[in-house]
């Protein structure tokens, strides 16, 4: 018998409907609930149609999509354009990578005298000023 009356009001014998002011209020908000689920449902179902739609028609020797259509579709999609990047660049094995545009820094002219030193010195200054 207890477990008959868990979610009643012991007072009146009713039961505690919470935020609603009748049966026919929760009742009326369950079926807009389970409408609202359909709705959702099948526009899921609808999306997940389109979304294996291409696939299915590559795989099944359709025509495959054209190189503008893939550019866009990967410029689009951040995820899908770091993966493609870093797999070029994993691919290039052995090819060293130079970070700030490729210059190449000249290995330092060391003076064999005074007055080499002086006029380096002196060509130093003048780029400072």
């Amino acid at each position: 018998m207890e477990e008959e009356n868990v979610g009643m009001d012991p007072k009146e014998g009713t039961p505690d409907l919470g935020k609603f002011k009748s049966v026919d209020a929760l009742a009326r908000a369950y079926s807009e609930l389970e409408a609202e689920f359909t709705r959702r449902s099948q526009r899921l179902k609808a999306l997940e149609e389109q979304l294996a739609a291409p696939c299915e028609r590559d795989a099944a020797g359709g025509a495959p999509c054209s190189e503008e259509e893939l550019l866009r579709a990967v410029n689009e999609n951040e995820g899908v354009r770091a993966r493609v990047l870093s797999d070029y660049l994993a691919s290039l094995k052995g090819v060293p990578l130079m970070a700030g545009g490729g210059a190449v820094p000249a290995p330092p002219h060391r003076p064999k005298s005074i007055e080499e030193a002086g006029k380096l010195a002196l060509g130093y200054l003048r780029e400072q000023k």
